[in-house]
C-alpha cells in the first residue's frame, strides 16, 4: 500500500472531523446549561465575555462542578496508585515496584508536568460530555513528562475492531513563534519563517495525527514502530514532522459508550438536561412572580394622573387636584395572589433533587460513622457505600486513570525516567504491568490479605485452647510478609527472605551452642 501524501492526510483528517461534527451540537447544548466556560463549540467567545448570561439558575453548573471535582478527590488523593505485575515478585521485585511507583508519582505531580491542570480540565469534560482528550508526552527538555488537555471540538478519533481507540487527529492553531520553538526552523515551510520576527503571533493551521503506522503506509516506519506521529501544515501542504513511536500519545477516556459509535455520552448530563431546561424556566417564572409581589403592577385612573408613575423610594406621582378620591383611588396596585408561589418552590425543589441524583451527588458523601459502631457495622456501611458508587467510579479507574498511568509508565520507561532496563529485577522480567489503585472505594487484594491475617490470628487464639500446637498449621513467614505489604508498608521495611533464613540458622546455631555450654557446665559441677 502506498504511503499517504499530504492530500491523503488532509482528506483523512477532514473525514474524521465530518463524522464528529454532529456531536458538536450536543456538546454546545450541554455546555450552555452545565459548563458555560466550555460553551464555544459552535461559536467564538471573546476574551472577557460574560459566560453564563443566558442562565437564571446556576444549580446545574454547581452539580457539574461537584461531580467533576469528586473524581480527583475520590480517585487521585495522595499515593493513589501502585505499580504492580500479574505475577508474584520476590523481595527485590517488590522493592523496585515501590520505588517505581513513588518515582512515577513524583514525575506526574511535578509542577511543570501539568498533570493536575490537565486532569482537572479533563474531569469536567468527562463529567459533562462523557469523554476527554489528554496528550501524554515527554517535555521539550526530555527530562520529565508533559500532560495537556485538548478541546473536544478540535479532536476526532476512530476505533479498531476491538472497540479501542487507536487513532486521533487534532486541530492545532499555534503561532509562528510556537512552531519555531517546537520544531526549529529547518522543519518548517519557508513561508512560515517569512516575517516571523514581524508577525510572531500570527497563527498557522496544523493537523496532528497519532495513528497506527500501518495506516500511514511507510514501510520503514511500519517495520519498526506500531504508531506514527505526523504534524501537517495545512496552509502550505507541508509535512512538518513524521516520527515513529512505540506508544500512543493521546488518552481518550470515555464514560458511557454506545455500540457502533466511537463517541461517548455522560449519563449525568443525559439524565439531567431535561431537568436543567425545566429548572431555568421555573426559576425565571418564580423570579417574575416574586418581583410582581414585591413591586406589583399599578392601576391608574385615566386623565387623573398628571405625571409618570414613580415607584422609587421617596418618589412622587402627581394627580389632578380636582379629582375626588371618594370616586376611587387615582392610583392603586393590583393585588397579587401568593397561593401559587409555595407550590412553585416545592416543584423547583423536586427538580433540584432529580438533578442531584442525576449527577450522583446523593451518593458521594461517605456514610455517617461518627457514632459508636462496632468494626462489623463500619465494615458493612463501607460495603454499602462501595456498592452504590462503584458503578460510577470503577469504570473511571480503569478507563481514565488506568490509561493515563499505563501510557505514563511506557513513556517513562522508554526515556529512562525509571532507570535502565538492566536495573529491573529478574522476577519482574517478562511480567505484564498492572496498576493497582487506592481509593475509599477499592480494597486491594493485599489489603484483603492483611484483614484475613487478623482474622486468622483471632481464630488461632481460640483454637489454642484445644491444641497448643495448632499454630503449626500456618506458614507465618508468608502470612506476616503478605500482611505487612497489604497494610501499605514499604517493601524495604522487610528483610529479604534469604536474610531471614540465614538469621534463623545463625540463631539456631547460637542457641545450640548455648545449650551445649550449659549442659557442659552442669556436667562439670
Amino acid at each position: 500500500m502506498p504511503k499517504l501524501n499530504t492530500n491523503d492526510l488532509k482528506e483523512l483528517g477532514q473525514h474524521l472531523f465530518d463524522q464528529a461534527r454532529p456531536m458538536l451540537n450536543l456538546y454546545q447544548t450541554l455546555a450552555d446549561h452545565f459548563y458555560p466556560e466550555r460553551a464555544d463549540f459552535l461559536m467564538t467567545r471573546n476574551v472577557g465575555a460574560e459566560l453564563a448570561d443566558a442562565l437564571v439558575d446556576s444549580y446545574p453548573i454547581l452539580v457539574r462542578r461537584d461531580l467533576g471535582n469528586s473524581f480527583s478527590a475520590m480517585l487521585r488523593d495522595g499515593e493513589w496508585f501502585r505499580v504492580g505485575v500479574n505475577g508474584e515478585p520476590d523481595h527485590q521485585g517488590h522493592m523496585w515496584l515501590d520505588w517505581a511507583s513513588n518515582r512515577l508519582l513524583k514525575i506526574m505531580n511535578h509542577r511543570s508536568a501539568g498533570f493536575v491542570r490537565a486532569t482537572k480540565q479533563g474531569d469536567h469534560d468527562y463529567a459533562t460530555f462523557g469523554q476527554t482528550v489528554i496528550s501524554v508526552n515527554p517535555n521539550r527538555e526530555r527530562n520529565g513528562m508533559l500532560y495537556q488537555s485538548w478541546h473536544l471540538k478540535d479532536c476526532a478519533w476512530f476505533e479498531d475492531e476491538t472497540g479501542q481507540i487507536v487513532g486521533v487527529v487534532r486541530k492545532w492553531n499555534p503561532t509562528r513563534r510556537q512552531l519555531i520553538d517546537t520544531f526549529g526552523e529547518k522543519k518548517l515551510h519557508p513561508d512560515v519563517l517569512k516575517d516571523a520576527l514581524k508577525k510572531p503571533f500570527e497563527r498557522v493551521s496544523v493537523y496532528h495525527f497519532s495513528i497506527p503506522s500501518s495506516i500511514y503506509g511507510d514501510d520503514q516506519i511500519e517495520g519498526k514502530f506500531p504508531m506514527v506521529s505526523i504534524f501537517l501544515d495545512i496552509n502550505h501542504d507541508h509535512l512538518i514532522e513524521v516520527e515513529g513511536l512505540n506508544h500512543k500519545q493521546y488518552v481518550v477516556p470515555r464514560f458511557q459508550t454506545i455500540a457502533g459509535s466511537p463517541y461517548a455520552y455522560s449519563p449525568a448530563t443525559v439524565a439531567g438536561l431535561p431537568d436543567a431546561r425545566t429548572l431555568q424556566a421555573m426559576t425565571h417564572t418564580l423570579l417574575e412572580a416574586g418581583e410582581r409581589y414585591a413591586r406589583p403592577p399599578m392601576i391608574a385612573t385615566s386623565k387623573v394622573i398628571r405625571s409618570d408613575v414613580n415607584l422609587a423610594p421617596d418618589g412622587i406621582t402627581w394627580i389632578d387636584d380636582e379629582y375626588d378620591e371618594r370616586m376611587g383611588a387615582g392610583l392603586r396596585p393590583i393585588t397579587q395572589d401568593r397561593g401559587g408561589f409555595p407550590i412553585g418552590l416545592e416543584m423547583r425543589e423536586g427538580v433540584v433533587e432529580v438533578l442531584s441524583s442525576a449527577f450522583y451527588l446523593n451518593k458521594l458523601s461517605l456514610p455517617d460513622i461518627t457514632r459508636e459502631m462496632t468494626a462489623y457495622e463500619v465494615s458493612e456501611r463501607m460495603k454499602q457505600f462501595r456498592r452504590e458508587n462503584l458503578p460510577l467510579f470503577a469504570p473511571l479507574e480503569a478507563e481514565y486513570n488506568g490509561q493515563l498511568c499505563e501510557l505514563s509508565f511506557e513513556i517513562a520507561m522508554a526515556h529512562g525516567f525509571l532507570g535502565s532496563l538492566q536495573e529491573i529485577p529478574e522476577s519482574l522480567a517478562e511480567q505484564n504491568v498492572e496498576f493497582k489503585f487506592e481509593s475509599p472505594l477499592s480494597r486491594s487484594e493485599e489489603e484483603e490479605r492483611a484483614t484475613r491475617f487478623t482474622q486468622v490470628g483471632q481464630a488461632l487464639a481460640v483454637a489454642k485452647e484445644y491444641d497448643p500446637n495448632i499454630a503449626m498449621n500456618v506458614d507465618f513467614d508468608t502470612a506476616v510478609r503478605d500482611a505487612i505489604i497489604g497494610i501499605g508498608a514499604p517493601a524495604h521495611w522487610l528483610h529479604p527472605v534469604e536474610q531471614v533464613v540465614q538469621g534463623r540458622k545463625m540463631a539456631m546455631v547460637q542457641q545450640m551452642a548455648a545449650s551445649a555450654a550449659q549442659m557442659g557446665g552442669m556436667t562439670g559441677e
